[in-house]
């Protein structure tokens, strides 16, 4: 579970409705709590208790894998059946329908599977002595895009702190200024660790008023195979990280990618229908100068801080979430935190 290894003895079924069922045993042996309000469970293992969020794809979006044809499958015969998927291009997970093999002696296994032009194939087979007919949109299973696995835990990286310290640190000279400075850096570890995602908790999120008018929408742009993959590992990313969620909303505004200098790829959102309908915010930023002057003479110090994906240290309004709606070929989904592009927001 999460990092943590754990062990029961199991009894092994050939079907179950469930990968795994656990009960009072193991509960018990680890001292499982579980949290339904706050989404939590924990368990307790080599001394220490462990904290895991429920799973992050439990509302995942599901796909049923239909046939095209009507199709016939002779006895002892594997045959590789089409099948069309509600998915333009992705690779996805099958899940066989239990309603088939309930009713049916055939077989197909959970599997991986590629998309292209909303169809792909499963392999069935027929174990038994007869022939079996199935009839053109017949539903052999589920389908689901995967989550995939990035490195998200609570430990600080202390060697890229230390690195992200020591460069800024280069500027300071003077010895006696430079361990001072130094020492209260270090108070604040987590601050430098910039191998996270984080969002920001403060009390003032970014709003979005619009005029009465329709919620704007488009479809997602054309793109290339490529493109369409580096786009889904791009969401799955910011999926995993809670940087958006999964969207029903009436707006969508096409994503598309931008290159980055050094060769990776950027998503941004095309928000110019959002932009024209949105009411724009005239109270200006506060200068630089005005700030500073505020702070008064008693200071000696003052530093700048670039803030790692600044845009996404600024939380969004619940209630306007819906508005950053965008599109993919995959789906449409909504940001949590402040996207660029959108009018408003920080220059």
């Amino acid at each position: 579970m999460g990092d943590t290894s754990t062990s029961i003895k199991a009894f092994v079924f050939k079907e179950l409705c469930a990968d795994c069922i656990l009960g009072m045993d193991f509960i018990n042996k680890y001292k499982l709590i579980i949290n339904t309000e706050e989404k939590i469970v924990s368990l307790y293992n080599n001394y220490k208790r462990t904290t895991l969020k429920f799973d992050i794809n439990s509302n995942e979006k599901k796909y049923p894998a239909r046939l095209i044809n009507n199709i016939r499958i002779a006895p002892k015969q594997t045959r590789s059946i089409p099948v069309s998927i509600e998915l333009s291009s992705a690779n996805i997970v099958l899940r066989a329908s239990f309603k088939l093999q309930q009713r049916t002696p055939l077989l197909t296994l959970n599997s991986s599977l590629k998309v292209h032009d909303h169809a792909s194939n499963i392999s069935l087979y027929n174990p038994t002595n007869y022939s079996y007919s199935l009839p053109k949109g017949l539903i052999l299973g589920t389908t689901t895009i995967p989550a995939l696995s990035f490195k998200k835990n609570s430990t600080i990286d202390h060697e890229l702190v230390n690195k992200n310290i020591t460069n800024l640190m280069q500027h300071v000279t003077r010895p006696d200024r430079h361990e001072k400075i130094k020492s209260i850096l270090y108070q604040h570890l987590k601050l430098f660790d910039t191998s996270k995602s984080t969002i920001a908790t403060n009390g003032k999120p970014h709003s979005i008023k619009t005029l009465d008018h329709p919620p704007p929408t488009s479809k997602p742009y054309y793109t290339t195979p490529n493109k369409q993959e580096e786009m889904y590992k791009i969401v799955q990313e910011l999926l995993y990280f809670g940087l958006i969620r999964p969207s029903y909303s009436p707006y969508a505004a096409p994503a598309l990618l931008v290159p980055k200098h050094d060769g990776n790829w950027r998503m941004v959102v095309d928000y110019k229908k959002l932009n024209h309908i949105t009411i724009k915010d005239s109270h200006p930023l506060p200068k630089m100068e005005q700030a500073i002057q505020t702070l008064g003479g008693s200071y000696k110090f003052f530093s700048k801080l670039d803030m790692k994906s600044g845009f996404w240290q600024i939380p969004i309004q619940e209630e306007d979430r819906h508005k950053t709606a965008f599109i993919t070929s995959e789906g449409l989904y909504e940001w949590n935190v402040l996207a660029q592009g959108l009018k408003n927001s920080p220059p």
